[in-house]
């Protein structure tokens, strides 16, 4: 794609667009299931944790096919009223949030390696090394800081997001929307 088509580009399109949607619903359904592991009885928790392995690993496989789908079509160019500070901290913030989506499902996978029961993404395959309280205990208040950093990123990008739309008034949330008319 040459330069000339990318900054005609307004919009995403519709591979973007689904990936990211997909992504952005199983990444709250696994955020917010995932507050609530804790409390559970230890069965009903095995059972909840394959389904919450399961999401983690379709998040991880799609992140990096909407990394190269990105990679492959480059989204739309901002807003030439933004000031250079905000498109860095965009593109700083983006680049955050793959990063710790990525470590994210990482971190979820060490804890299941270690945990003294047996996770099965799918039901298909264990990923248990054996029980080793030490590291799962590690892996577990590193998944759940990463959590909170997410959580974090996640209110960032919608807050900006409702900036463009509410008090900018441009057409970046548009462009992403299913339906959105940029």
């Amino acid at each position: 794609m040459s330069d000339e088509t990318t900054n005609a580009k307004t919009k995403y399109d519709g591979v973007a667009k689904t990936l990211h949607w997909i992504v952005a619903l199983l990444m709250i359904v696994m955020l917010t299931a995932g507050w609530t592991l804790g409390d559970l009885p230890l069965d009903e928790k095995v059972q909840t944790l394959v389904i919450h392995s399961s999401l983690g690993l379709s998040v991880f496989i799609l992140i990096f096919i909407r990394l190269y789908w990105r990679r492959k079509n480059p989204p739309p160019a901002l807003p030439e009223h933004m000031p250079a500070w905000k498109i860095t901290a965009s593109k700083f913030s983006h680049h955050a949030l793959y990063f710790f989506v990525v470590l994210q499902t990482l971190l979820g996978l060490g804890q299941s390696m270690y945990a003294d029961f047996d996770v099965r993404p799918f039901g298909a395959f264990s990923v248990n090394m054996g029980a080793n309280e030490s590291l799962h205990s590690v892996f577990h208040e590193l998944h759940e800081i990463n959590a909170m950093l997410l959580i974090a990123l996640i209110l960032l990008h919608l807050g900006a997001a409702l900036n463009h739309h509410f008090v900018q008034k441009d057409t970046v949330l548009k462009r992403m929307l299913p339906y959105g008319k940029a």
